[in-house]
C-alpha cells in the first residue's frame, strides 16, 4: 500500500450537546486500505477506522471520521495516520470565538500563467508561518480549490468532442470512454495538486470548510447558454466533478451521504456550522447556476430559515464565492475588449452578481442579510474569485431599517496561488470604474479604502487571516490580508454590533 495524498482535514461540526469538535481526514492510497489513524497527547480519542468513498483502478480515497472533547482552555489533538508520522490540529477552549484563515482560488487557469510564477504555492508557506505563531481552528477554503480547465486539453475525448460544431457537440452522447477519462481526471487533479508538500502540510493540520466554485468543474459552469450547459457531455462530466468534490472536499459519497450540517440536501452543498459566538454559511453558487438564477427559491429559503434560528451569536460570516460589492463587471467587459492582451478575466464576467439577470437575487439577499443584522449580529461577506485583495461595504439608508448599524462589510481574498490580473485591470478597477452605486432604493455599494493607505484594490497574491480578541465575551475580529511581497498586513476591524433589545 502506498500514500498518495493525504491526510486532509474536514471540519464536521461542533456538537454542542456532547461538546465534541468533528472532524473527517481523507487520505488517498494504492494498492490496498490504510490502517487506522490513532491519536496521543492529552485528548484522549478512539482510533479511527478508514471508509471506502472512491475506488478508481487501483487507487482510492478512504475518509476517517472522529471527534474530540473542548476544555475549559486550548488544547491540540495529535493524531497519526501514517507510522511515525503525527500532525497536531489546534482546538479552541469551549466557547471560544475560532481563528481563521480565508482563501480560495488554488491554482492556474492556463499552462501559460503558471510558468509566470517562480514560487507557485508562496502563500501556503507564508499561512502556515502564520499557523506556527498563532494556530489556525479552521481554514475557509472559498472555490477554485482546484483548477480543471486543462480538461479541454488533457482529456483526449472531452478535446475532441470540443472541436465539434455546437449544434453537433451539444447532440452528443457522454460515451462510456468520456466517463472513464474523466474521471480519471478529476480523481488525479485532486490527488496530484493536494499532495503539493506546501499545501499538504495545512490541509492536514487545520480542518477545512470548503465550497466550490466554477474552475472547481471547469470555467464557467452554470453560465453557458442553456443547449449547452444542459447537454449530454457537460451534464456527464458536471456529476463527476460533483462527485469528486463530494469526496475531496466534502469527504462523503454525495449521491447517498446528506449531513446534518447541509441546509439544502436536495438543492447543493451550502453548509452551515455555528462554533461559539461565530456562525459560518458557505453558500453554494454553482449547483443550481444557470444564466438565469444563482440559487433556486427553495434554496434560498431553506438557508434563510437556518439563519432565522441563529440566538446568542455576535458573528455571522457568509461565504460567497463571488463578490457580492464590486466594480460593474459589464463596464469591465466593454474596457477589456478594447485593450489588446487583457483578457484574463473576461470568463468571469459572465457569471457575476453585477450580471442583469442576477441583481434581482442579489438584492434580495442583501435585505435578507440586514434583516438579520436588524437582530444584532454582525454580518460579514468573505467572497474570493477575483484575484485580487479587496474590501466592500453595503450601506442601508432605508428610513424602516432599525438595525443597530448600517454597514455590512465584505472581505476579498484571492488569490492564494494563481497570480494577480494585469496592470491595465487594476489600473481600470482603481481609476476608471465607478466603485460607487446605488443598487437598490437607498441601499449602497461601495469598495473602501484599506485603513491607513490609499488603496483599493492589492494585487498580489493574498490570504485573509481573522482573528478575534482572546478572553473577550463578544470579540472582534481582526481581518488581515497577509499580501505577497508586502511587509505588514492590511488589517480591518469588525466589530461586534450591539442589539437594542438587548438580545443576541
Amino acid at each position: 500500500m502506498k500514500i498518495l495524498m493525504g491526510p486532509v482535514l474536514s471540519f464536521r461540526g461542533y456538537d454542542a450537546d456532547e461538546n465534541r469538535w468533528k472532524l473527517s481526514a481523507l487520505v488517498v492510497t494504492q494498492d490496498g486500505a490504510p490502517g487506522d489513524i490513532h491519536f496521543a497527547g492529552d485528548v484522549h480519542v478512539p482510533a479511527a477506522q478508514p471508509t471506502l468513498l472512491w475506488q478508481l483502478g487501483r487507487n482510492a480515497a478512504y475518509r476517517f471520521a472522529f471527534d474530540a472533547p473542548l476544555a475549559d482552555t486550548p488544547t491540540t489533538l495529535t493524531y497519526s495516520p501514517f507510522d511515525q508520522t503525527y500532525f497536531d490540529i489546534a482546538l479552541p477552549a469551549l466557547g471560544e470565538a475560532p481563528f481563521m484563515a480565508y482563501a480560495s482560488c488554488n491554482g492556474f487557469s492556463s499552462q501559460k500563467v503558471m510558468k509566470g510564477v517562480a514560487v507557485k504555492n508562496q502563500m501556503w508557506i507564508e499561512m502556515a508561518a502564520h499557523h506556527d505563531q498563532t494556530p489556525y481552528h479552521l481554514m475557509l477554503l472559498g472555490g477554485d480549490q482546484v483548477y480543471a480547465d486543462s480538461i479541454w486539453e488533457v482529456v483526449s475525448s472531452i478535446k475532441a468532442w470540443n472541436k465539434l460544431p455546437n449544434a453537433k457537440a451539444n447532440k452528443a452522447t457522454f460515451t462510456k470512454q468520456m466517463q472513464s477519462q474523466v474521471e480519471k481526471f478529476y480523481f488525479d487533479l485532486y490527488t496530484e495538486r493536494w499532495d503539493q508538500p506546501e499545501v499538504a502540510r495545512m490541509m492536514a493540520t487545520v480542518p477545512a470548510i470548503s465550497m466550490w466554485d466554477d474552475h472547481d468543474i471547469f470555467d464557467g459552469w452554470g453560465s453557458y447558454p442553456a443547449e449547452r450547459q444542459n447537454c449530454d457531455v457537460f451534464q456527464g462530466i458536471g456529476a463527476i466533478a460533483k462527485h469528486a468534490f463530494g469526496v475531496f472536499q466534502q469527504h462523503l459519497s454525495p449521491e447517498t451521504e446528506k449531513p446534518a450540517f447541509y441546509l439544502a440536501p436536495d438543492h447543493g452543498f451550502s453548509i452551515g456550522h455555528v462554533v461559539g459566538k461565530t456562525a459560518i454559511v458557505s453558500v453554494d453558487m454553482r449547483s443550481e447556476r444557470t444564466q438565469r438564477q444563482v440559487l433556486s427559491n427553495d434554496h434560498w429559503d431553506k438557508i434563510y430559515a437556518w439563519l432565522s434560528e441563529l440566538r446568542g451569536i455576535d458573528h455571522l460570516f457568509v461565504m460567497s464565492s463571488i463578490p457580492v460589492v464590486y466594480p460593474d463587471f459589464n463596464v469591465l467587459e466593454a474596457f477589456l475588449g478594447a485593450v489588446p492582451g487583457q483578457q484574463e478575466l473576461e470568463d468571469d464576467l459572465q457569471d457575476h452578481w453585477s450580471s442583469r439577470s442576477h441583481k434581482g437575487e442579489r438584492n434580495r439577499m442583501v435585505h435578507r442579510l440586514f434583516k438579520i443584522q436588524e437582530n444584532g449580529i454582525r454580518v460579514t461577506i468573505l467572497s474570493g474569485d477575483v484575484h485580487v485583495a479587496a474590501f466592500g461595504m453595503l450601506e442601508n439608508n432605508r428610513a424602516e431599517y432599525n438595525g443597530p448599524t448600517r454597514v455590512i462589510n465584505q472581505l476579498i481574498s484571492s488569490a492564494i496561488v494563481h497570480p494577480a490580473p494585469g496592470k491595465m485591470v487594476l489600473f481600470a478597477l482603481t481609476h476608471l470604474l465607478d466603485t460607487e452605486k446605488e443598487i437598490d432604493p437607498a441601499i449602497i455599494s461601495r469598495m473602501g479604502t484599506f485603513p491607513g493607505t490609499d488603496t483599493k484594490f492589492v494585487g498580489a497574491r493574498n490570504f485573509l487571516s481573522l482573528e478575534p480578541d482572546k478572553n473577550a465575551d463578544h470579540p472582534r475580529y481582526w481581518a488581515h490580508w497577509i499580501a505577497e511581497h508586502q511587509d505588514e498586513p492590511f488589517t480591518k476591524v469588525v466589530h461586534p454590533v450591539q442589539n437594542p433589545m438587548g438580545i443576541r
